[in-house]
């Protein structure tokens, strides 16, 4: 499983958006619907998937600390929950928290492969470069998910952009020779983020690269070896995410269609990463003192 994710997911995004890319410069572009619509399929079909395994990786991390389904999803619900209010009661706040957290959290693709900061760069390379030419269409993202200082926000991206595609560049030039595959996706959202319209650009990363490479290193990471077992774990959780959808749907403020589906899919994916990460970073404190205790 491993070794298929290794050399095929990578290589699966490349291809995709080169031929989106390809498209985009031949003068074919998604209307607005239809960008909606593939951004949906792509979060609910690759993107949700990658963390319904939190269950599971919950119940290996803390076997030794009594740990309890219950306990799990109640504190899980609140963190989702609390940061779905905190959005809707103070948007801007809510949106650049998650600008920060995305950041930081794509970053983690590239784990253990360069520094710290090379990987933060990287991460905010795909958060703030599409503002560089699509800086009007990110705005008007922005609005509709509530903000009223979108401009402030897209501004502060189109100044921080240069700056993080640079540190990512050297970075990838620096260990090239080990990892030239490394390099090869960072060019690849450097001219996907520069030439894709937005949300063309975030679902070909998210559901293309992002989503397959924690699923899948998760699901080795607890011997769950066939796409068979995988599917069977995560559909459970997929299922309920979308109970909760539906739900938080009829509770939106009556405005636009796109406008509600677009903050049902990134509110809802900023409440989901918040508990999704604070977990990644407890179970990886976990298995380290583990592996220092079976060590002295």
């Amino acid at each position: 499983m491993m070794q298929l994710a290794e050399h095929w997911y990578g290589r699966i995004f490349i291809a995709f958006t080169t031929l989106l890319l390809l498209a985009a410069l031949m003068g074919h572009q998604l209307n607005p619907t239809a960008t909606l619509v593939v951004l949906i399929a792509g979060v609910v079909f690759l993107g949700l998937p990658h963390g319904s395994l939190d269950p599971l990786v919950a119940r290996q991390a803390f076997a030794e600390h009594r740990y309890t389904a219950i306990t799990f999803y109640a504190a899980y619900l609140a963190l989702v929950l609390g940061y779905w209010l905190l959005w809707n009661r103070c948007p801007t706040l809510g949106l650049s928290l998650f600008l920060l957290i995305a950041a930081f959290h794509f970053g983690s693709d590239w784990e253990s492969r360069g520094s710290f900061v090379t990987r933060c760069a990287y991460g905010l390379t795909i958060v703030t470069l599409p503002t560089v030419r699509f800086s009007t269409e990110v705005a008007a993202i922005y609005t509709m998910l509530g903000t009223t200082h979108a401009a402030a926000l897209v501004t502060l991206s189109r100044t921080l952009a240069p700056f993080a595609v640079g540190i990512a560049a050297v970075g990838a030039a620096l260990q090239l020779r080990q990892r030239k595959t490394d390099a090869l996706e960072l060019l690849t959202i450097t001219t996907g983020a520069l030439l894709l319209q937005p949300l063309v650009f975030f679902t070909s990363y998210f559901a293309l690269l992002h989503s397959p490479r924690h699923l899948l290193e998760t699901a080795e990471a607890l011997g769950i070896n066939s796409l068979k077992r995988i599917c069977r774990a995560t559909l459970p959780i997929v299922l309920a995410t979308l109970v909760l959808a539906v739900f938080a749907y009829f509770l939106l403020p009556r405005i636009s269609l796109d406008a509600r589906l677009l903050r049902i899919v990134f509110i809802g994916l900023a409440a989901l990463t918040i508990p999704h990460m604070l977990l990644d970073m407890l179970a990886n404190a976990a298995k380290h003192r583990k592996e220092r205790g079976s060590l002295s």
